[in-house]
């Protein structure tokens, strides 16, 4: 994937959204001069999710999550290499990495993409293997 320099977690779009701490850093990557940031497609469901889990409205959670993943963001595609990628991550970490968050670093490994992310279990991933920002 050429140009992506960054990929957003679900974590991350979170926190941009409930304008939680990195929510500032989420809106510079936004803001900045460089290519728009990427998210891998199984963010879309995992947002959703988890915007409904915490009581968003359902209509409001859909809008959301339309205006995060059209105009903001490109959607990188989880394929075989992606998921195989997820597998060897998983085993990479010393405790469990839920698979969904195993996908979304693969898919940022395989886009040669910083890994934007909030989730403690996520830092786990040795950052030779998967750049990263960790949000506050």
């Amino acid at each position: 994937m050429s140009g992506t320099s960054y990929l957003l977690d679900t974590s991350a779009l979170l926190a941009h959204f409930f304008d939680e701490p990195g929510a500032d850093i989420v809106q510079g990557i936004w803001a900045s001069k460089g290519p728009k940031p990427a998210i891998s497609a199984v963010s879309i469901a995992e947002l959703r999710g988890r915007l409904r889990d915490e009581g968003t409205d359902e209509d409001e959670a859909v809008r959301a999550a339309d205006d995060y993943f059209g105009e903001l963001t490109t959607c990188l595609s989880v394929d075989r290499s992606v998921a195989e990628m997820a597998w060897q991550l998983r085993a990479l970490t010393s405790r469990r990495l839920p698979f969904v968050d195993a996908l979304i670093a693969a898919t940022a490994r395989a886009a040669g993409a910083i890994l934007v992310h909030k989730d403690p279990h996520m830092s786990r991933i040795p950052t030779e293997v998967v750049k990263q920002l960790v949000l506050p």
